[in-house]
């Protein structure tokens, strides 16, 4: 696209750019993004640092992209709509870079290190099943029936969502559930 088109084309509206993308014509997509290309580096250069911004910019175009597409004129402007959907696109990218957990070098030990023991004479095996025996029965008296009942689905592999339609719950609850079971078993 040549900067001509992007300029003889910025006197359209939004929703006149809107609808015709939409209609299919998907050259103006390049004067959308480049009204709005601006905005979407602010909000990710302010809440996000350096190389993360660099890969957020593209994550959170493609939101505004999806926002786009699913503009409805009828529920806000387009502005108001886009500006919603970047912060968002925004706010997610926060949380996927705050998710990603660094494990500390002390904690990471080498393969050729670890000590494997015998765990196949009679004697270590029948410790282990007391030991076992002794650990279920704990956990069953710390932990509710509703929490007994999600740490059960949890260790199948469940994921949340399946856990709270299995037990009738919201995922919040298991997530709560989860926590608490976390919290005792600590103890």
């Amino acid at each position: 696209m040549s900067i001509n088109f992007v300029e003889n084309n910025n006197k359209l509206t939004d929703e006149e750019i809107i609808t015709a993308i939409n209609d299919g014509d998907y050259r103006l997509l390049s004067v959308i993004i480049d009204r709005y290309l601006p905005l979407i580096i602010c909000l990710t250069k302010q809440y996000l640092p350096g190389s993360q911004s660099e890969d957020a910019v593209q994550e959170v175009t493609f939101a505004f992209y999806s926002a786009i597409k699913n503009y409805d004129s009828e529920k806000s402007s387009f502005s108001t709509f886009a500006t919603t959907c970047i912060k968002r696109a925004v706010i997610s990218q926060i949380r996927k870079n705050n998710t990603q957990k660094i494990i500390p070098q002390e904690l990471i030990t080498s393969i050729e290190d670890v000590e494997i023991t015998d765990s196949n004479s009679p004697e270590s095996i029948l410790i282990e099943k007391e030991n076992y025996k002794a650990l279920t029965e704990t956990i069953k008296l710390e932990l509710s029936n509703m929490e007994l009942n999600v740490l059960e689905l949890f260790l199948e592999g469940k994921s949340y969502s399946d856990i709270a339609k299995n037990l009738g719950i919201t995922e919040k609850a298991v997530d709560n559930a989860l926590a608490r079971i976390r919290k005792k078993l600590k103890k």
